[in-house]
This record gives C-alpha cells, sequence and structure tokens, in this order.
C-alpha cells in the first residue's frame, strides 16, 4: 500500500530551492537570490522554478495573471487494428489444433452412444456395471472428468448409479392409461426405449446433454481462452462447440453445434468464430478478438436455453396431445433432453484471467434453479425428481412452460417475441 507523508511549506521551497541551484550553473542569471540581498524569497523561489522548467531566458512573472505551465506526460500511443474486414474462415491445421476437443466429443460418444449407454438401453451391450461408466468418463489422456464443471461431477455419479439401476430392472410399463406407475428403479420405456428413472427423468439425457453443454466441453473451451489465444485455439473452441472444420451448417455437426443451428445461432456464432480468427493473427486486435470470443460463448450458453424452452413447449405439446402412453413417453423424453442442457451450467466457476475472467456464463444459479424446479427436477438426487407427475396432471404442466420460459428470457433480457421464436425455431 502507499503511503503519503505530509510535505511542509519550508520543505517546497528548499526542494525548489535546489531544482533551481541545480540549473544555475548552465544559467548566467538562475541564481536562487536573484536581486542579492542575502534573502530568497518565495517570489523569487518561483522565478527559478520557472527558469528551471522553462529555460533561463523565459523570465516568466510570477504574479498577475501568467501561469506556470504545467508538463505533460507524452500519451501511449496504441496500435489500431488493422483488419477491417475478417478474412473467411479457414483451418488447414484443424486436425491437429483440435485434436484434444475431437478426442473429448469421442469420449462422450462412447460413453453415451451406442458403445454404451444408449447401447445398454437398446439391449445390444451389456454393461460392467458403475465402474464400466466410471472408466469411460475418466479415460482418456485428458478425460470428459478432467475438464468438467466440478458442480456438475456428483450429478454424472449419481446418473450413473441410477442408470445401471433402471437397465437392470424388467421392462415395465410405466404409463398404462395416463397413469405413471413405474417400477422401483425404472426401466426402460417406450417405442424408443428410453431409461427412465423413478421420477421419470431420462437419465442417458442429463449426462450427455450436460456434460456437451455446460457440464463438459463448455467449460472445457472457456479454460483454453485462459492462455494464449491463437488460430489453434480457435480451432479447439469450434471442435468443442461440435463444429466443422469448415463451420458448414450443411455439414456434420454433433453436440452443441448441432441445437445451436435448429435453434438458429449458428451463423452467428461461426461469424464470431471466423473473426476471433483473424484477429488472433495481428496482436493490435487483441480487443476485437476478445469482444468475438465474449460473443461466441455468449451465444453458445443461450443457444442452450433456447433448446430447453423448445423441449419444454414440446414436451407440453405432446402430452396435451397424448393418443397414447408411448406420447407422454416422448414427453417425459423432452423434458430430459432440457434439463440436461441446463443443468450443467449450475455452479460453473469462472475463468481467473483471458477474455471471459469473473463472467465465464450469464445464467445465475438462481435461474437455472427457477428452470429445473419448473421442471421438477431434483439435481441433488434424480430419482427424487417428481416430472413425472405431468403425465397425470396437464395443468401443472401447462403452468410450469411459461415459468422455464420466465427464468431464461430473465437471463438474456429477451422480450416476448425472441421466447417465442424459441417454441417455433428456425434453423441457420
Amino acid at each position: 500500500m502507499t503511503k503519503f507523508f505530509p510535505i511542509t511549506a519550508a520543505a517546497i521551497a528548499v526542494a525548489l530551492l535546489t531544482l533551481a541551484t541545480a540549473v544555475s550553473a548552465q544559467c548566467t542569471n538562475c541564481v536562487g537570490d536573484a536581486n542579492a540581498d542575502g534573502q530568497v524569497t518565495v517570489d523569487e523561489v518561483l522565478v527559478a522554478v520557472n527558469n528551471a522548467l522553462l529555460g533561463c531566458n523565459a523570465l516568466a512573472t510570477p504574479t498577475g495573471g501568467a501561469s506556470t505551465p504545467t508538463p505533460t506526460a507524452t500519451p501511449t500511443v496504441t496500435a489500431e487494428c488493422p483488419i477491417t474486414s475478417p478474412a473467411p474462415w479457414s483451418a488447414p491445421n484443424w486436425a491437429t489444433n483440435a485434436s484434444e476437443a475431437l478426442a473429448l466429443r469421442a469420449a462422450l460418444t462412447e460413453l453415451t452412444g451406442n458403445p454404451a449407454m444408449r447401447g445398454a438401453e437398446q439391449g445390444t451391450v451389456v454393461l460392467g456395471g458403475v465402474p464400466h461408466l466410471a472408466e469411460l468418463y475418466h479415460t482418456g489422456a485428458v478425460s470428459l472428468a478432467d475438464v468438467a464443471n466440478p458442480a456438475f461431477d456428483p450429478i454424472v455419479d449419481d446418473a450413473f448409479v441410477e442408470f445401471i439401476a433402471l437397465i437392470a430392472a424388467s421392462p415395465h410399463d410405466p404409463i398404462v392409461g395416463g397413469q405413471w406407475s413405474p417400477a422401483s428403479t425404472g426401466g426402460i420405456y417406450g417405442n424408443s426405449d428410453r431409461g427412465l428413472n423413478l421420477g421419470g427423468i431420462e437419465v442417458r439425457q442429463i449426462v450427455d446433454k450436460g456434460l456437451f453443454a455446460g457440464g463438459a466441453l463448455y467449460p472445457y473451451a472457456v479454460s483454453l481462452t485462459e492462455d494464449e489465444i491463437d488460430e489453434a485455439t480457435i480451432d479447439a473452441i469450434a471442435a468443442a462447440w461440435g463444429a466443422n472444420e469448415n463451420l458448414d451448417p450443411a455439414g456434420t455437426l454433433v453436440h452443441s453445434a448441432s441445437y445451436s443451428r435448429q435453434m438458429g445461432f449458428h451463423a452467428e456464432m461461426a461469424a464470431a468464430l471466423t473473426a476471433a480468427k483473424a484477429y488472433a493473427g495481428d496482436g493490435a486486435c487483441a480487443p476485437q478478438r476478445d469482444e468475438a470470443l465474449r460473443m461466441f460463448f455468449r451465444l453458445w450458453e443461450q443457444s442452450m436455453l433456447a433448446r430447453t424452452v423448445f423441449y419444454a413447449n414440446r414436451g407440453l405439446t405432446l402430452a396435451s396431445a397424448a393418443t397414447s402412453d408411448n406420447d407422454y413417453i416422448e414427453a417425459l423424453h423432452q423434458l430430459g433432453e432440457g434439463g440436461g442442457l441446463a443443468i450443467g451450467f449450475r455452479g460453473l466457476p469462472d475463468p481467473q484471467s483471458g477474455p471471459l475472467a469473473g463472467e465465464g456464463r450469464v445464467i445465475s444459479d438462481a435461474q437455472l434453479d427457477q428452470v429445473l424446479s419448473a421442471l421438477r427436477i431434483n439435481r441433488t438426487d434424480l430419482n427424487q425428481s417428481t416430472t413425472a407427475d405431468f403425465v397425470e396432471d396437464n395443468t401443472a404442466f401447462t403452468a410450469a412452460v411459461p415459468a422455464v420460459e420466465q427464468a431464461v428470457a430473465d437471463a438474456y433480457d429477451l422480450d416476448a417475441a425472441e421466447i417465442a421464436s424459441y417454441r417455433t425455431p428456425t434453423a441457420g
């Protein structure tokens, strides 16, 4: 902490006189005692200061209107960014730059896709219990567990236990005549073989959607911005999002990028990444690069919650118009996906440096709790969720959807028209 000490008038006079005396050797009329009377007056001190600052030939009068000029610091000139139009996207080193992110994507598919969890639901894979799933979660030079949001870790652990239990249960129809009557640990239900727990949550969706959004791949991408940001960084971020090497919306998209496109966010996000890469090539463009990255991550997060709004509305539509028990299963499937996209962001810590320092996400834990509460998802024990109650209570389901929408609108300052666009989105 800087300390300040009082300075007396006498001390100022001494300092000023010392300064004036120092230049007197170079200026014949620069002396402290200007009139040689043996006394140094205040006026003489001020004259000496003027001499020191302006030169001995500029004999400014210390009194009567003329003021002593104040020296100004030389301003620091910052080079302007020379890039006025970012170059088109190009990723010639994609395979190398994005190798780690691509490995994480592959690990997620291995865990939640046909090789493990989805295969177990469909009866094509026999799992080796919770340790089997845990091994897949922790496998890799950089594993999904390594990059996961710490707050999401216990949810993944809970989901693994519940998933193994519901896989072991005998097939059982949990909805009979529109009434929810599950087995004690849940089971595999519906024409699409959905693994639902006791509370009506499709557990695999919580793991899958949670990990590719705020639970793992999003925080992994954010962490890349805390170090040097260059072409390789931008490629890795794009891959973690789920994009292809050309940022082509018509090409193969996976995970978050696929949903961002379905919700109409892809074009703007691709433009932000393109700009960030162009700006990353010139050190004078760091502010522009950082602003482009902030825009990209804001849109990534928002597109996931926009999809949650879509799924809540889709679930309500299916349940309201249900003509079979399987329609209710599909309605619960929608809520499982939407809840998974939201739940991973809860508790996500902020990065400590880089363009997103202190603001790794926009939506708050309280707003996420509003979303989860509206969907009746118990994040501390998924089996204790009561989402399945919507099967029998369409009035409660109808009230839940606006609550989800309000929390999302509040988080991103959206108006009614924007929320309405999420219910029936236009891809792009």
